[in-house]
């Protein structure tokens, strides 16, 4: 079965693939950092204003599905901190890694700009090694990345991942193909748009999505409780 990411997930996952190849130093990263490299401005597409709540829930999910984890406990460490786990769950190398974690951050690209973007995180020989890159992960089954139209006036077509939640392909990815391949859409996973926010229509619908945002906010909560919690006590930890 295919991973799906809703917008939260996609940025946190990016954030902490991004920082594991240009700052290894830090990493792994504290809620706190996260937070940082999520609502950064630069290399990000949206910019994103992620509370901690938020970043706490989208890091639980990413742990449910295994694409991230808690890191080993340490203890000169005052707040848990946590890695990603794509090497293993994904099989992606380190350009791959550095292919994906720009188009999780920045969306879709040319590979003129994925070259020059995503060597920051890795070297990348040319621009035909990019296009390699890319045909082996749009090969992969289920495929990761998938080569939109191009636009009229573009010289260059660009290139997404293939890992969106709520509607199963980019909203710039009508009729999206990978060479001669027609991909067909994800199956639909329910989760806020991208902005967040819900779309509410009238009647049952708006109820359903006003229960639906409530329910998310909540969870949201529980998680970033349950972090406050496990810090709490990392630090109770420090002082025995």
């Amino acid at each position: 079965m295919a991973l799906t990411f809703d917008p939260h997930q996609r940025r946190v996952l990016g954030v902490l693939i991004e920082k594991s190849m240009t700052t290894p130093g830090s990493y792994p990263l504290t809620i706190n950092s996260l937070v940082t490299g999520c609502n950064q401005l630069s290399c990000r597409d949206p910019v994103m204003h992620l509370t901690e709540g938020q970043v706490a829930a989208a890091l639980h999910e990413l742990q449910r599905m295994q694409v991230a984890a808690q890191a080993p406990p340490d203890r000169n460490a005052r707040s848990n901190r946590f890695i990603h786990r794509v090497e293993e769950r994904l099989g992606w190398d380190t350009r791959e890694r550095a292919i994906m974690a720009e188009l999780l951050l920045r969306g879709p690209q040319t590979p003129g700009e994925l070259k020059s973007n995503a060597s920051r995180m890795s070297s990348l020989d040319d621009l035909n090694y990019v296009m390699e890159l890319l045909g082996g992960l749009a090969q992969k089954e289920p495929p990761f990345v998938v080569e939109l139209p191009r636009q009229p006036g573009k010289s260059a077509n660009k290139f997404d991942h293939c890992l969106y939640a709520e509607s199963g392909r980019s909203h710039s990815q009508p009729d999206a193909t990978v060479g001669q391949t027609r991909l067909e859409p994800m199956a639909q996973i329910g989760s806020p748009p991208a902005t967040g926010q819900p779309i509410l229509a009238t009647g049952e619908a708006s109820s359903f999505a006003a229960l639906a945002a409530r329910v998310d906010a909540l969870e949201s909560e529980l998680a970033a409780l349950k972090t406050t919690v496990n810090s709490l006590q990392s630090r109770a930890d420090d002082h025995v």
